[in-house]
C-alpha cells in the first residue's frame, strides 16, 4: 500500500534569457531544458469502462524531460507573445506493468504552442487580446511504449486541439476594472479518440468535454 507516502524526486532546470532591441520592440527571449525523476507520483487514470470511475494513483520511475521556449515582443501599444513546449513524460513501475515496459503520463500531450497577440486602445482604458493555442494529443488511460514508439491500439485518447480565444478588458479607474471574453470561439471541443491513430476516432467519453465558454470579471480592488 502506498497510503501515507510521499512524492519524491529530483528535478533540473537550465534556462538561457536574451533581452534586447527587435524590430523596434522591446524583446525577451526565453530557452529552457527541464527534467524530472520521481516515485509516488500521482497521475489520473480514466478508463473508459462502463460504471469505472476516473482515479488518481502513484506510479513510480516517472521520467520527464523537455524543451520550452518562449518570445515576447512589446511596441507602443501592440504586444505579441510566441511560446512552445515539447515534453516527454514517461514511467516504468514495475507494481503495476511488465518489467521494462513502459507508458505514457496521461494527460500529458507532447507538443503544446501558443501565440497571443495584445492591443492597447488609445486613451488607455479599452485593451483586447487574441490567441491562437494548439495542444497535442493527451493518452487518459496510458499508452504501452514498443520500439519507442506509443501503442494506441488498445488505448483513448484526447485529439488534438487548435482553439482561438479573444477578449476585452476595460479599466475605469485605479479600483474598477471589467473584462470579457471568448474561449474557444469556433467550438472545437476535445474528441476522444480510441483506436490506432489512423482512425477510428470517437466524439464522445466518459465525461463532458469543454467547448466553447464565454466569461465575464467584475473587479474591484480596494
Amino acid at each position: 500500500s502506498t497510503a501515507g507516502t510521499w512524492e519524491r524526486g529530483e528535478q533540473f532546470d537550465f534556462s538561457l534569457n536574451w533581452q534586447g532591441s527587435m524590430a523596434r520592440a522591446d524583446t525577451d527571449t526565453v530557452l529552457t531544458w527541464f527534467q524530472r525523476k520521481a516515485d509516488l507520483q500521482y497521475i489520473l487514470f480514466m478508463p473508459m469502462l462502463p460504471n469505472f470511475p476516473s482515479t488518481y494513483y502513484p506510479v513510480s520511475n516517472v521520467e520527464v524531460k523537455g524543451v520550452e521556449l518562449s518570445h515576447s515582443m512589446k511596441w507602443e501599444r501592440l504586444g505579441l507573445t510566441l511560446a512552445g513546449t515539447w515534453q516527454k513524460a514517461e514511467y516504468s513501475d514495475t507494481a503495476l506493468n511488465h518489467v521494462g515496459v513502459k507508458q505514457g503520463v496521461t494527460m500529458t500531450p507532447e507538443w503544446v504552442f501558443n501565440v497571443r497577440l495584445d492591443y492597447l486602445f488609445p486613451g488607455d482604458k479599452l485593451s483586447s487580446f487574441v490567441e491562437y493555442n494548439y495542444t497535442d494529443e493527451q493518452s487518459i488511460d496510458g499508452g504501452y511504449q514498443g520500439a519507442g514508439q506509443v501503442d494506441k491500439t488498445y488505448s483513448n485518447w484526447l485529439s488534438k486541439l487548435s482553439t482561438v480565444d479573444a477578449g476585452l478588458k476595460y479599466v475605469f479607474d485605479k479600483h474598477w476594472k471589467l473584462d470579457f471574453g471568448v474561449n474557444d470561439i469556433f467550438n472545437q471541443g476535445y474528441k476522444q479518440g480510441v483506436g490506432s491513430k489512423s482512425g477510428n476516432w470517437l466524439e464522445t467519453g466518459p465525461y463532458p468535454l469543454a467547448g466553447r465558454m464565454y466569461y465575464t470579471t467584475l473587479e474591484y480592488r480596494f
